[in-house]
């Protein structure tokens, strides 16, 4: 989502060569760029490239991802490329989903411009955003078991995720204490920071309407902190047929309720349908089959989600401003302002249709 750091492929490959070399220690380190960076963008720059170079085990020749921490108009207002990569690392460790192979974290900017993680490549598809899914793309064109399939894996997904003993497994290092005591304050807690750093002194009264509503009615008792993966959604899920093959980004890894995972899942199902006036793909579950099947393989009953619902969408409307916000100093026009988006009209539509605020 922040921008990108707008560095170019005749710059990026020798500079990302001499990276390679100094890393494996190689003097003949080779790089083949499949993506050219863009000059500008909306998330942190993500280029395939080939690499190849000698060492002490022999002669390599590797399909790899570079990911770059953003530059420019970040849209967080803090972004911990470092903390990403050792999320990553836990939760490959603990072998509950499949995370693309790791290999390096490079925290000095100076290599390419600004710091970056490299991966090994996963070859499948990935449910598109833009158009999303629901609109155009090999999901939409797939036959509906196929569709279920992937839907359904999604959600298998989240229920991995929130198996996993967090504090085994090392990822206390999200535990946020500097935002709150418990998952549910450190979230909200972020978001109010997140939200008076990013309207930048504009009036956002609608956002803090919602977010005081959110603090005057956060559950009690609040359930356990389980792993929540953040950004959880199909898009996120590279699939090879109808099965995970990997699992993405995970920038916006926290500890919180379950239900905060599952209410942000549905809230993006809804914005590819309701949101955009198209229908569900016809091999999907509807709502209630979804926390159904949820529930059957967590183990878990979630409760009423109209809490997460509203605070997914909340989060989703902060998000939503901000990048409209870096648009607009960047000179892009989205077709929408930090003002009046979808993702605000939504957040409106689930507060009418709830009954809750004026």
């Amino acid at each position: 989502m922040p921008s990108s750091p707008g560095f170019s492929a005749d710059t990026l490959r020798p500079r990302l060569a001499g990276w390679l070399a100094s890393r494996t220690g190689s003097g003949d380190a080779g790089i083949e760029l499949h993506e050219s960076p863009t000059e500008t963008g909306h998330s942190s720059e993500t280029v395939l490239f080939d690499a190849t170079w000698t060492d002490d085990d022999g002669s390599h020749s590797d399909s790899l991802v570079l990911r770059t921490a953003p530059g420019g108009h970040t849209v967080f207002p803090t972004y911990d490329l470092g903390l990403q990569f050792r999320v990553m690392e836990l939760v490959a460790a603990t072998g509950v989903v499949p995370i693309p192979p790791l290999r390096w974290n490079e925290p000095d900017p100076s290599w390419i411009g600004t710091p970056f993680l490299v991966m090994d490549r996963v070859d499948g598809l990935v449910p598109p955003d833009r158009l999303p899914y629901t609109m155009q793309g090999w999901l939409l064109d797939a036959a509906p078991e196929v569709q279920r399939r992937v839907q359904t894996a999604g959600l298998e997904v989240l229920a991995a995720v929130h198996s996993i003993d967090w504090r085994t497994a090392g990822l206390g290092v999200l535990d946020a204490r500097e935002y709150g005591a418990t998952g549910l304050d450190q979230q909200l807690g972020f978001y109010e920071h997140f939200l008076e750093w990013g309207r930048a002194g504009h009036p956002q009264p609608r956002l803090h309407q919602v977010a005081q509503w959110l603090r005057d009615h956060r559950p009690d008792p609040e359930p356990d902190p389980v792993l929540n993966w953040g950004d959880a959604r199909i898009g996120n899920i590279i699939f090879r047929g109808a099965e995970p093959a990997a699992v993405l980004d995970w920038e916006m890894a926290t500890l919180g309720p379950p239900q905060v995972d599952l209410a942000w899942s549905l809230l993006l199902e809804r914005f590819f349908t309701v949101e955009l006036g198209v229908p569900r793909p016809p091999g999907f579950l509807d709502h209630d089959a979804a926390v159904a099947h949820y529930e059957s393989v967590s183990h878990r009953t979630v409760g009423d989600l109209t809490w997460y619902t509203i605070w997914a969408a909340h989060r989703y409307a902060v998000v939503m401003m901000r990048i409209c916000q870096a648009a607009a100093l960047d000179g892009i026009d989205m077709g929408q302002t930090e003002d009046d988006n979808l993702a605000l009209s939504m957040l409106n539509h689930l507060l009418d249709e709830h009954r809750l605020l004026d």
